[in-house]
């Protein structure tokens, strides 16, 4: 698959994981449906500055939109990185505790 298609197929994920149509998500960049449909398609390939806009807008790392994870990793873990990046180190430190304390207990 060539680099524009995974691009624009992270891209179409990511803005139906929002719940956004093209029409809403092209109108919030301030571009075409249509240019979102060629990102999506991978016939065109987004500027850097609409790459940044996108990454924001669908609450996506500019890495995984631009190296998406291997398929195998649930979607669950890849949104918990996601999230974790943004934390402060106290608050990952935090979230890692409660989750060892969770399965410690047992609970599922």
């Amino acid at each position: 698959m060539k680099s524009g298609d995974i691009l624009g197929t992270t891209v179409r994920e990511a803005r139906i994981s929002a719940g956004m149509t093209q029409e809403r998500l092209a109108e919030e960049m301030g571009v075409t449906p249509t240019h979102i449909k060629h990102i999506e398609s991978g016939h065109r390939k987004p500027s850097v500055e609409l790459l940044f806009a996108l990454a924001r807008k669908l609450d996506i790392s500019l890495d995984s939109l631009l190296f998406p994870q291997r398929p195998e990793e649930p979607h669950i873990c890849r949104r918990g990185m996601e999230l974790m990046r943004r934390c402060s180190e106290s608050q990952a430190a935090f979230i890692v505790a409660v989750l060892e304390d969770l399965l410690k207990s047992g609970l599922r």
